[in-house]
């Protein structure tokens, strides 16, 4: 996608920034670490990474945001991408605000 087929910078982020803090508790307490990456121009990119070796599975947080805050999945299930991230699609609200959230993967300790 060139820059004249992007679309145009939104407010998302904003809103999502907002929200940011509260969505970070969730994750933390799930055992994972929330940050935030990418551009900011459209959507608002987040990563959760486990960061304890009982992290929950990535959906489990992703039902608790949707049920916590006025978000919801869109675009069918989670994309498997490279390295084996995870990714969701999540609308705020009415939908013109979205966060790409993608969660890197858990790998359980033999010991």
């Amino acid at each position: 996608m060139n820059a004249q087929t992007k679309p145009p910078p939104s407010y998302a982020p904003v809103y999502a920034a907002a929200l940011y803090p509260q969505l970070a508790v969730i994750a933390r307490k799930h055992g994972y670490a929330l940050a935030a990456h990418g551009s900011l121009q459209r959507d608002f990119d987040l990563i959760g990474i486990p960061w304890v070796d009982e992290a929950s599975e990535p959906e489990v947080v992703v039902a608790e945001f949707t049920s916590t805050f006025a978000i919801r999945e869109i675009g069918g299930r989670p994309s498997d991408m490279p390295h084996g991230r995870r990714t969701w699609t999540l609308s705020i609200g009415h939908g013109e605000c979205a966060i790409d959230l993608s969660f890197m993967p858990i790998l359980r300790s033999n010991t």
